[in-house]
This record gives structure tokens, C-alpha cells and sequence, in this order.
């Protein structure tokens, strides 16, 4: 049986989004991510932010990358937290894009960036309670959670580093565990934010 290429190259695309999404820590089935409700976008303005979202997210997932190897090349805390702050620029732009197109998360996500004030005071523990496992913030729908691991995993690399100057090999691997986790996060976002 032969196939054509307008029916494996979409069957590819789509195994690999089902596998990137099994992969983050919290799964939505494509029914469901097609099923949210959104903002309807109606004007050039909203598009023009939305195309603004879209290389930033893209910028994101270049930098976060960028940040894995620093930690195995060996980089000091100083630079490691600097390319962290730079995510945390880079996601509330697109935070942004979404508390616009995702309303029912505007609450939610609104509080989660507003750790920002809290990251040089804030313990790990704290942070991962209140804002990984969302002690702190809300109740929400699960779409909401994507968007917001967009921040809230470079701010946990901000307070490993601030924790751990030396960055000990413990603390390199938990920032790669982080910014790995946050990268299966980016094509929701961009399902759920920009299309």
C-alpha cells in the first residue's frame, strides 16, 4: 500500500505534537486543547501581538535551549541567572498574549507573575509549592498551567542559582530538568495562545 505524502507528513506532525504533549507534566488530549474557548482575534492589533508572541516564543525556546548548554558547558551562576532573567522578559510578553486570548486564566497567570517581586526572598520549597504545584495562585483551568510554566521555570533557575552560587552538579541537573520540562510546554502555548 502506498501513501501519499499529504497523509504521513500530517500524520508525523501529529504524533509529534501527541508525544510532546504526553511528555509535559500536565497532558492535554488534542480534543481538548481544540475544545478551549478562546478570544476571538478581530482586529490587527490583537494579530500584530499575537505575531509579536509568536517569535518571542520562538525566541524562548532558542534561549532555553541556549541555557541547557550552559549548564553542561559549565557556565558560572552569573551567566546561568542572567539567561534565566531573560526568559522571564521573554515569557510575559506571551503571558501576556495569553491571560488576552484566555481569559478564564487572566487571574491565574496574573499571580504567577507576580512572583517576580518575591525571587530573591522566596525559598525553593515555597516556590514549588505555591507556584509549580499552585498552592498560591487560583483555581483554574488546565490550560492555564502551560503558559504559566513559562515563568515560573526560569524563576525556579533564579533561585537555584541565587541558592547555590557553586551551582553543585545537583543543582545543574535541576536546572536542565527545569528548562527541559518547560520546553515540552512551549507547543501548547503556541496551540493554545497563537492559533
Amino acid at each position: 500500500m502506498r501513501f501519499s505524502i499529504n497523509f504521513v507528513l500530517p500524520a508525523i506532525l501529529a504524533f509529534t505534537f501527541i508525544y510532546q504533549s504526553v511528555s509535559a507534566s500536565s497532558t492535554m488530549t488534542f480534543e481538548e486543547l481544540m475544545g478551549v474557548e478562546k478570544t476571538v482575534v478581530d482586529s490587527d492589533e490583537v494579530r500584530q501581538q499575537l505575531q509579536k508572541s509568536a517569535v518571542l516564543l520562538s525566541n524562548y525556546e532558542i534561549e532555553a535551549k541556549k541555557l541547557v548548554r550552559m549548564t553542561e558547558n559549565g557556565s558560572d551562576s552569573q551567566t546561568i541567572s542572567a539567561q534565566a532573567s531573560q526568559l522571564l522578559d521573554l515569557s510575559e510578553v506571551v503571558i501576556d498574549s495569553a491571560r488576552f486570548r484566555l481569559p478564564q486564566c487572566d487571574e491565574y497567570l496574573a499571580k504567577s507573575i507576580a512572583v517576580r517581586d518575591s525571587l530573591n526572598d522566596i525559598s525553593h520549597a515555597q516556590l514549588e509549592k505555591d507556584y509549580h504545584h499552585d498552592g498560591a495562585l487560583p483555581s483554574a483551568p488546565s490550560e492555564c498551567y502551560h503558559a504559566k510554566d513559562l515563568f515560573i521555570h526560569p524563576a525556579t533557575v533564579l533561585v537555584l542559582t541565587r541558592d547555590d552560587p557553586a551551582l553543585s552538579e545537583e543543582t545543574k541537573n535541576a536546572i536542565q530538568r527545569e528548562i527541559t520540562e518547560v520546553l515540552a510546554h512551549t507547543e501548547y502555548v503556541r496551540q493554545l495562545v497563537l492559533y
